[in-house]
């Protein structure tokens, strides 16, 4: 289990039920009742409010929620989220209590914490403590009995520490609360300080990046141990060492959250957004990495890579030590060996700048365009026009997947194949019978799926399954309701399928139609999920509100 709390005094009472005194408000109920390690939501966490130091980690409060530091192991462990059913992970204070080892969170809801024995974040509305909608709470502290509130009106109140009981307000701060660093503090000099590379700091007290932004220190806090602990305002948090005067940042999560293109590869996951999803108005964009061993993050930002022209990205694949990025603008092609850019438009040959889909084989990369389909030959990016029909008619690509036999190919004229050694062209209709090439068809193909057995496509009707061995198509029985339901991706891991849409995400077992319907009550950071994909035990979500990882393998058997 992804246990990390820090275990100091432990009393009984901790032991009691806490349920009676929160509100996790949720409208959906969860498929089942979860571990706390089995969702997992990454967002930016890139702009520090607040931290704690505990006995075992440092606690970062963020805009993306909660962020453990291994104080000794100097790691960080996955992020709590609103996956953790917090009420809201734009943490404006954050507490570790010794006494109880709870961690306490403020957020724009109200207040989350923690437990030792619990398996998700219990709330405190503002509602409950009488805070204003239009206030919030920008100070946690502690004494010996209670928890302390300090909110943007200057209001002090205070929480019973064990059962989380709303005490009432004070009229005078005693001088017996220790509070947790946050921004209100103040900041000692750095100047002296060395940061790591591309930063620098500045006689201003700002720190700048090779592009001359700039960006101001938001929180520095040392421990006993002269280690130092902080957060840059758009940067990430910070580490540091006060004894050698050397600090690092530490960049953690999504540049956008909304994240509408993903690949893994390589033990790596890439992503990207596009500017009508963008649900958080950060004033980076482009392409984000994380490393799945280390969980360190990378950022390739658009503005300072040429040929990354725009945030807008639609699709991703990864080959050949080769990350494939399908924009609004063209199609960038990032070589991760020799760190080398490229970017190809319509005068190198593109059907149309929109690109919408990306399918990668050995020596030949297919991309699908808002105006038709383009065929790569690699390694010599030799790009030519390719048509599925005899009049050479525009076809909007929605999207491409490569099988063992044939290239699939969705568009809003029905669906197509390609025989990989033969290169016969085939057609279909909304049901999968063949129709001639040139016929019209009104059937948009969206999403496709496939495995070694099966292809599975999804159109405006449901979903139709082709059988490999048969070469034959049926319809999938409808396993949810299609009404105002429309589905981005989908994918295949033996006998389950999972399904991507604006109303969450659905799993299909195609052995007897089972389906589970997940939404955020369950753990997705976002009901709008654009992009998944499976990588074994995992199952990654790009939703509109963040990445989200759930151990799917632990309850499908």
């Amino acid at each position: 289990m992804r246990r990390i709390l820090d275990f100091g005094i432990i009393i009984a009472l901790i032991a009691m039920p806490l349920l009676v005194f929160s509100e996790n408000e949720n409208q959906h109920a969860p498929v089942r009742i979860y571990n706390l390690e089995d969702w997992v939501s990454f967002k930016n966490c890139n702009y520090p409010t607040s931290l704690s130091v505990g006995n075992e980690y440092v606690y970062y409060g963020t805009n993306g929620g909660v962020i453990p530091f291994h104080r000794y192991g100097r790691y960080w462990h996955d992020p709590y989220t609103v996956s953790d059913y917090m009420a809201d992970d734009f943490i404006t204070a954050v507490l570790f209590d010794p006494t109880t080892s709870y961690i306490w969170a403020a957020n724009e809801e109200g207040i989350s914490y923690l437990t030792p024995s619990s398996e998700n974040w219990e709330n405190i509305s503002k509602r409950r403590l009488g805070i204003p909608d239009s206030e919030s709470i920008i100070r946690l502290g502690r004494d010996m009995t209670y928890i302390w509130l300090q909110t943007s009106d200057g209001a002090l109140k205070s929480l019973d520490k064990y059962l989380g009981f709303y005490r009432g307000s004070a009229d005078n701060q005693s001088d017996l609360i220790k509070w947790a660093p946050s921004r209100l503090d103040p900041l000692p000099s750095l100047h002296k300080y060395f940061i790591n590379q591309p930063y620098r700091f500045e006689h201003d007290g700002l720190i700048y990046d090779d592009n001359f932004r700039s960006f101001p220190i938001s929180i520095i806090f040392t421990d006993t141990n002269l280690d130092l602990y902080g957060g840059v305002w758009g940067l990430g948090p910070v580490t540091g060492d006060v004894n050698i005067k050397t600090m690092i940042v530490h960049p953690i999560g999504p540049l956008q959250n909304s994240i509408s293109a993903l690949t893994l590869a390589n033990n790596k996951i890439w992503m990207g957004s596009y500017s009508d999803q963008i649900a958080s108005d950060f004033d980076r964009a482009g392409v984000s990495g994380m490393d799945l061993k280390t969980g360190n993050w990378e950022y390739y930002e658009t503005g300072i890579i040429p040929e990354l022209a725009t945030p807008n990205i639609n699709d991703m694949a990864f080959g050949r030590n080769t990350l494939w990025i399908g924009t609004d603008q063209g199609l960038t092609i990032f070589n991760t060996q020799n760190n080398r850019w490229k970017r190809y438009s319509m005068t190198k040959g593109l059907q149309d700048e929109i690109i919408w889909s990306i399918a990668l084989e050995d020596t030949v990369a297919w991309i699908g365009t808002r105006l038709g389909l383009n065929k790569i030959s690699l390694p010599a990016f030799k790009i030519k026009r390719m048509y599925l029909n005899r009049d050479r008619m525009k076809l909007k690509i929605f999207k491409i997947l490569v099988t063992q036999k044939y290239i699939w190919v969705g568009t809003d004229n029905g669906l197509y194949s390609i025989d990989k050694f033969n290169h016969n062209v085939e057609h279909y209709d909304m049901f999968g019978e063949k129709t001639d090439i040139d016929d019209p068809v009104a059937a948009d193909f969206i999403a496709i799926a496939s495995n070694d057995s099966i292809s599975v496509f999804s159109r405006f009707e449901g979903l139709l399954l082709y059988e490999h061995d048969t070469g034959q198509f049926k319809v999938i029985p409808q396993v949810f309701n299609m009404a105002n339901l429309y589905i981005y991706d989908m994918a295949l891991d033996g006998d389950y399928l999972w399904v991507a849409t604006n109303d969450g995400a659905y799993l299909v077992r195609l052995a007897d139609y089972y389906t589970e319907h997940y939404t955020e009550s369950d753990g997705l950071a976002g009901n709008l999920v654009y992009k998944i994909q499976i990588a074994g035990e995992d199952v990654w979500f790009g939703t509109n509100r963040g990445l989200t990882r759930y151990k799917w393998r632990r309850y499908a058997n």
